[in-house]
């Protein structure tokens, strides 16, 4: 959350900048167009998610064309005398889309945290009495009806020890590191991955299919994603290569070697990450699926 406050602080104090600068430098003549631009583009990185899981570089290109056909349109001159000022548009939209990007991004990262955690807590929790009131009624109507044995259990927790306490925390910071940390890597590798690589995660390791690589190009990719792991959260990450007919010709093998089991139904066991949108997310587990059945049977 700290970050996302810089984050949202830097962009309120960018648009004040941006929307002011002509009053402050009255030589600067920023065209009207420009500051729409600007707008829409931070908007559209905060409320489309399919832009956001493009390269930003891609989305850059796209307003950068859009701002080029306005030129045009508009009759601005684009010439050496007016290149610095082109060139200050140009910053200016590139670094409100970046800006918003950031802040959509935390809130993105936030949301996944938080649904995880509601998850963990739903699912390992007990319903309220208000919820079975009805439930625990009917059942002592039938036991006194039927004339059938009916006991109560009152369970009441005590205190925590200092020491039982350490503990839980302990485990309960290792738990929410772990998933803290699979979620970064996650948005990581859905950046870095092309949009016809296939990511998977298993517990807590990820597996990276790369068609049309070879293992000198996965390798420079993994220093790639070393680096920025270790430049993000100071964290180191270990990776492996296999190459497909040289290392290793199944799945299973793969799969050995980062110590599961063999699958034996690849949907129950998979969870594919949505790495571009909704139906290449359906094509991905599609070919998973095949693709893994077909490897465990050979």
């Amino acid at each position: 959350m700290e970050s996302h406050r810089i984050w949202t602080a830097t962009t309120v104090c960018w648009f004040f900048a941006v929307f002011n600068v002509e009053r402050i430098f009255p030589q600067v003549n920023i065209a009207s167009f420009v500051y729409f631009l600007a707008t829409v583009a931070g908007v559209s990185m905060l409320a489309i998610p399919a832009l956001r899981r493009q390269r930003f570089a891609v989305t850059a290109v796209g307003f950068g064309l859009v701002w080029i056909t306005g030129r045009c349109m508009l009759g601005y001159n684009v010439d050496l005398a007016t290149l610095p000022l082109v060139l200050t548009e140009a910053f200016v939209v590139a670094v409100s889309q970046f800006l918003c990007l950031r802040i959509a991004q935390n809130a993105d990262e936030f949301e996944m945290k938080s649904t995880q955690m509601l998850e963990v807590l739903t699912a390992s929790s007990v319903p309220d009495l208000r919820e079975f009131e009805a439930a625990l009624l009917e059942e002592i109507r039938r036991a006194r009806r039927h004339e059938r044995p009916l006991t109560f259990v009152s369970i009441t927790p005590g205190t925590l020890s200092s020491d039982a306490l350490t503990e839980l925390v302990q485990q309960l910071t290792k738990s929410l590191t772990a998933e803290y940390m699979a979620g970064c890597l996650s948005r990581l590798l859905s950046t870095k991955a092309k949009s016809h690589d296939l990511t998977v995660r298993v517990g807590d390791q990820f597996l990276m299919l790369l068609p049309e690589t070879n293992a000198e190009q996965a390798q420079a990719m993994s220093r790639r994603i070393q680096f920025d792991m270790l430049q993000q959260l100071g964290v180191s990450v270990r990776t492996d290569t296999y190459a497909f007919g040289i290392d290793e010709v199944t799945l299973s093998g793969v799969l050995d070697r980062l110590g599961i089991q063999p699958l034996t139904d690849a949907a129950a066991k998979f969870e594919v990450f949505d790495l571009r949108s909704s139906k290449a997310k359906a094509r991905r587990r599609g070919i998973i699926d095949a693709a893994a059945a077909e490897l465990v049977n050979t």
